[in-house]
């Protein structure tokens, strides 16, 4: 029989649109599986709070009851896209979610507000920029804020004061529990990125203790203002080491214009900083005036040979 020419293939394009505002996101199997037993029905919220380190916007995801928060952390990285059934995204950022203490988005309204009186919570969580900030109302965590501050009144009232001394201790557990974390976890936290299997063993314990303290203490100052992390680091008997320095930003004392004129300052000066003046004479040093007598020799021992391509001239 005779063979049958296969007909093309058709180049089949989908319909199907990306929505613009999908992202690719990444959930804990078991807070999905028991949001409904925990925190209501519902789909979870995705809003914007003030970071407790930077007071910038930043993204946080609450339940649909409101009485857990995560904070949302993405990964981004050039030249990255995901494939998603039968569309392309662009956008190939990844967003994790972590869970977070709310007493760390609190405390700086508290640091803020409540030094020398005590304000009702419901009050003190209005932020006019920051509206979802009321959301921390529900949040379960907040049962345990006299740990930070001094109740005021009766539970209705729900008045608190800041307390420093208390905070301090509070931030202390909390370092050094993330300290006893990174030990388990056999977290190597000297200089130089080394694998844990070739470390050996500290000098000491006290010292390798220390060590973890202090890598631990720059984790939780990550949601501490810079100045609250100095003094936790005075209070765990801590000396600074800019080498454990976790800030996710430094505070600029300038204002947006006075460090822009800066910035182009030395810019400009950094430009031009190895910039030859021409309309200078150039200085004749030592070294280059040995050069020149070299070079003068050189032309003096050859003035009379030819020059190779003499050689190759046609008769």
């Amino acid at each position: 029989m005779p063979r049958v020419k296969a007909s093309p293939k058709k180049c089949i394009k989908s319909n199907l649109q990306q929505p613009t505002n999908s992202w690719v996101f990444l959930l804990k199997g078991e807070a999905l599986e028991l949001s409904e037993q925990y925190t209501g029905t519902g789909t979870p919220d995705i809003v914007t709070l003030r970071h407790p380190n930077t007071g910038e916007s930043a993204v946080f995801l609450f339940s649909p009851a409101n009485n857990s928060v995560q904070e949302i952390l993405t990964y981004n990285e050039a030249k990255r896209s995901w494939f998603i059934d039968e569309t392309v995204k662009s956008d190939g950022k990844m967003h994790l979610s972590t869970p977070i203490d709310p007493i760390f988005l609190v405390l700086p309204y508290l640091r803020k507000y409540c030094s020398s009186q005590a304000i009702p919570l419901d009050q003190l969580l209005r932020d006019e920029e920051f509206p979802e900030t009321e959301r921390l109302l529900k949040s379960s965590g907040l049962k345990y804020l006299n740990m930070i501050a001094d109740r005021k009144g009766d539970e209705e009232l729900n008045a608190f004061k800041y307390n420093e001394e208390k905070t301090l201790s509070w931030l202390k557990k909390k370092t050094e529990r993330v300290a006893e974390i990174l030990k388990q976890k056999n977290i190597h936290v000297g200089s130089g990125a080394v694998s844990a299997t070739f470390v050996k063993s500290s000098k000491s314990e006290s010292s390798d203790s220390d060590s973890h303290l202090r890598y631990a203490h720059g984790i939780v100052s990550e949601y501490l203002m810079d100045d609250l992390s100095q003094k936790l680091l005075k209070y765990l008997n801590l000396p600074d080491d800019p080498q454990f320095n976790l800030k996710r930003k430094s505070t600029n004392p300038l204002s947006p214009n006075e460090a822009k004129k800066t910035k182009i300052e030395e810019e400009n000066k950094s430009s031009t900083s190895n910039v030859l003046d021409l309309s200078k004479p150039e200085p004749k040093s030592a070294k280059s005036a040995a050069a020149s007598a070299k070079d003068k020799a050189r032309a003096k021992a050859a003035s009379g040979s030819k020059t190779i391509s003499s050689f190759f001239k046609k008769t």
